[in-house]
């Protein structure tokens, strides 16, 4: 099993300067601009963590060179593995895209997230939607980590080391890309 890697930065639309067709992909203050296959293997990233699925998906979706737009996205910061969980948890935070929608009375432990008076785009887990509420309130995943373990002792848990939190959160962030409710963006 390869090492997961996450698509970075927010999406916003395609450029039009000639040909060939580029579409931008915006990470902190700046942007990269993508080939019509460097964005398609960014856009499959938010379905599949693993780097073989996520090759996988793209064969299935006929993007040529795959495995080359994969190590030129690594290369570039467009998408970033996760070989060291604590170090990439310090050098991205999330930042929410949509609007909480909260729970419902017959199902009180998902929670919506989407466009108000819309179909819902995500229903997660109370873990995930306090990472989803919160997360980018913290400068980092790692910041957000330190004050889940924090929150866990007030409450009478045992204590708890932030890298213990950071497979859940890691888990939360997939699944709200996964959903296009999130985005990955760098610490600035």
């Amino acid at each position: 099993m390869s090492a997961p890697v996450f698509p970075i930065g927010h999406g916003a639309g395609p450029y039009f300067a000639g040909d060939p067709l580029r579409h931008v992909v915006r990470i902190g203050r700046t942007a990269e601009l993508l080939s019509e296959p460097e964005f398609r293997v960014w856009e499959l990233a938010h379905r599949s963590a693993e780097v073989t699925n996520l090759l996988a998906e793209c064969e299935a979706a006929s993007v040529d060179d795959a495995e080359q737009h994969v190590d030129s996205l690594l290369r570039r910061g467009v998408l970033a593995p996760v070989d060291d969980a604590v170090a990439f948890a310090h050098r991205y935070r999330l930042r929410p895209l949509f609007v909480g929608l909260g729970n419902r009375p017959d199902d009180p432990g998902h929670f919506a997230i989407g466009v108000p008076g819309l179909e819902p785009l995500a229903t997660v887990g109370p873990m995930t939607y306090e990472l989803w509420q919160w997360g980018w309130v913290a400068p980092s995943l790692w910041a957000h980590c330190e004050v889940l373990a924090t929150i866990g002792e007030q409450v009478g848990e045992e204590p708890g080391a932030p890298a213990a939190q950071l497979g859940t959160v890691l888990d939360g962030v997939f699944a709200l890309l996964s959903r296009s409710v999130v985005v990955l963006d760098t610490v600035s």
